[in-house]
Parts: C-alpha cells; sequence; structure tokens
C-alpha cells in the first residue's frame, strides 16, 4: 500500500504531463530529523514507539500548495507520541447522561428567530443564543446522539439549512454569504452534547477563507487558462489520493487543516450522500469528534465557485491534549500525523 512517506518519489515517477500539472498547484519535499536517545531511555523508547531507530531518524514531508499558501507536515511517529488520555472514559454513556438538555426540548428550551422556525422530517431550526453573526441558526436534530446519523437524516438537515438561509437573504437581500458547519462535541467546538449544526449568512463579502479561495483560483484561471479546482482534483487522482462518484470528487487532502482531511467538491447542490458515507468510514476509523464545513457562492450569484465540503478529525474525546497549536495558529502550517493515503483507503470502501 502507499504511504505519504514516499511521495516525492510518487510525484517524481509521473510523466511529466501530469508532473507539471502538479507543480503548478504543490510543491513537496522531504528531510530527515536526527537525535540522539540516552540509554536511559531506549527501554521506553522501544516500549512507545517499536524501535530506537525509527525515532533517531525520522523522515519529515512537507506539502505546500503553492496558489493557496497552505502547508502541511507530516511525521507518522506523531502518531505514536504518548498522550494524557483520561481513563475509564466512555463517550457513548456520557452522550446518554445529557440526553434530556435544552437541544432535546428546542421548541421550549432554544431561542427562536424573527421568523420563526424551520421544520424538518428529522430536525428543526434555532437561533444561536451566544451570535457571532447577526444571523446565526441552528440546525437542531430530533436524534439526541451526536454521533448517529443516516444519509436520510444529514440529507434532511442540509435541505432545512438551505431552506433557513434562504429564508434569511429573503427577509433581507443583502445578505448573501452563506456558510454551514458541523461541530461534533467539544474536541470540535460543539459545546452541546446533542446533535446540530450551525448557520451563518453574512453581508458585502464572504468569509475570510472562502473569499480567499475565490481570489485564488481566479487568479490561477487567469494566469493558466485552467480551472484551479478542476487541477486540484486531478493532481490528487493521479497520486492514488482522489476519485469521483456520481458527479462528485473526493480527496484525502494533501495539505489539510488537521487529521484526516477529506475534501468533497461537486457542481452538485446536494453532497449529503458523499458527506455522510466519509462520516460513516471515520467512525469506522474510531473517529468521536469531528469538524464539516461546507462552503456555498453567493446566493446573488455575483461569483461561482462549487460545492466544497471539508471534512477533519479532532481527536478523542478522552485526550487532554489539543491538536492546534502555534504551527497552526501562527505559522499556516498543520502538523499531521496522520497518512491520507490510508484515509482514502477507508473512505473509498463506503462508496
Amino acid at each position: 500500500m502507499k504511504s505519504i512517506v514516499s511521495l516525492k518519489t510518487y510525484v517524481d515517477n509521473l510523466s511529466e504531463k501530469k508532473k507539471e500539472l502538479f507543480h503548478k498547484i504543490f510543491s513537496v519535499s522531504e528531510d530527515t530529523g536526527f537525535l540522539t536517545i540516552p540509554k536511559e531511555m531506549k527501554k521506553w523508547v522501544i516500549s512507545t514507539f517499536g524501535s530506537v531507530k525509527i525515532v533517531e531518524k525520522q523522515k519529515i514531508i512537507r506539502v505546500d500548495n503553492n496558489i493557496t499558501c497552505e502547508t502541511a507536515l507530516f511525521n507518522e511517529l506523531r502518531a505514536m507520541r504518548p498522550l494524557d488520555i483520561k481513563k475509564d472514559y466512555d463517550t457513548q454513556q456520557l452522550i446518554k447522561e445529557k440526553k434530556g438538555g435544552d437541544f432535546c426540548n428546542p421548541k421550549t428550551r432554544t431561542a427562536c428567530d424573527v421568523f420563526g422556525r424551520i421544520k424538518g422530517k428529522w430536525c428543526i431550526t434555532g437561533s444561536n443564543i451566544a451570535k457571532y453573526e447577526s444571523m446565526h441558526g441552528l440546525i437542531i436534530f430530533n436524534e439526541h446522539n451526536p454521533l448517529k446519523f443516516s444519509s436520510v437524516d444529514i440529507k434532511d438537515y442540509l435541505e432545512t439549512a438551505n431552506k433557513w438561509i434562504r429564508k434569511v437573504n429573503k427577509n433581507d437581500s443583502e445578505r448573501n454569504y452563506p456558510y454551514v458547519m458541523w461541530n461534533c462535541l467539544w474536541k470540535a467546538g460543539g459545546s452541546i452534547v446533542h446533535g446540530h449544526m450551525q448557520m451563518v449568512v453574512g453581508k458585502k463579502k464572504h468569509y475570510g477563507s472562502i473569499e480567499r479561495l475565490r481570489r485564488l483560483a481566479e487568479g490561477y484561471n487567469d494566469v493558466f487558462k485552467t480551472d484551479y479546482y478542476e487541477d486540484l482534483f486531478q493532481a490528487h487522482k493521479m497520486l492514488g489520493l482522489g476519485f469521483e462518484k456520481k458527479n462528485v470528487r473526493i480527496m484525502a487532502h494533501l495539505t489539510p487543516a488537521k487529521e484526516k482531511e477529506v475534501l468533497i467538491i461537486s457542481n452538485e447542490k446536494n453532497i449529503s450522500e458523499a458527506i455522510y458515507k466519509v462520516l460513516k468510514a471515520y467512525l469506522k476509523m474510531g473517529v468521536e469528534s469531528f469538524n464539516v464545513g461546507l462552503y456555498l457562492q453567493p446566493l446573488d450569484k455575483s461569483w461561482e465557485m462549487p460545492v466544497i465540503a471539508r471534512i477533519v478529525d479532532r481527536g478523542k474525546l478522552s485526550s487532554k491534549s489539543t491538536d492546534i497549536a502555534g504551527m497552526e495558529l501562527f505559522a499556516g502550517a498543520s502538523v499531521i500525523s496522520s497518512d491520507p493515503y490510508i484515509v482514502l483507503e477507508k473512505v473509498k470502501k463506503e462508496f
């Protein structure tokens, strides 16, 4: 099976035409980190990492998206490092204990938008009580367990979110910039232990990352006379990190924001089935907390972009450490321990 540690070799072995396409967007380099293990540490190193040799000589893979300036630093050894874990942690029991809270009674114990609620088959909208955007709504699932959902559920959640977005725009035509997010459990920023999504609709211009991507993609198209999103997919596909099903393109991201990032791109509005299948694979991989972000073009169609879903694993709920630190916050480089090739293999089995 392929591995991210051999990515540079895979790129070097591409045909000249494919190599040229890859380098229009990405660059990849490999380096080695050396260290010396004191004899007093060797027993612990062997029990933790399996070998002193692989610790004293570590291969680091760096991937840069030269268009978006996203950087990823891969070292599989980081997945083996010891973490401070809460013992006897039962995620399902904790979720069960939280049943009966405010989101289990949304009509009477959550705020309502001024235009009322929108009811889906398996969800209902609410208004976020502590807003970070003037129009900041909730999709509150009928299902309490945030880790229990079906393809039908997700389709309904996203359709209801779209109805809410349209309602907001109808009430205020200047609100043209929608964004949908799903922060599943507290590691991902979900403060309420009950299944829910959030939606915001902004004015004047899109949110930073979406606006930046739009500008950079347009610049790329002008310079190379080809479509950025098409080339992005082909660069992943030629390296075995992307595939297409029913006009939906799925990639294990070469420059992930965080662990196990899967990128879904489609010109079709409904990508709920693909999101469900990726999350199904996530759950089988032991993921307990995740973020889903949905990039959507302006409602007034002042510019166009495909529908883009970004999905990342946020780590074990029992871990006391965070997955984001100084490199991600200030250097703009994501430190990654998961292998995109393994991620895509697991995801592909669900399609």
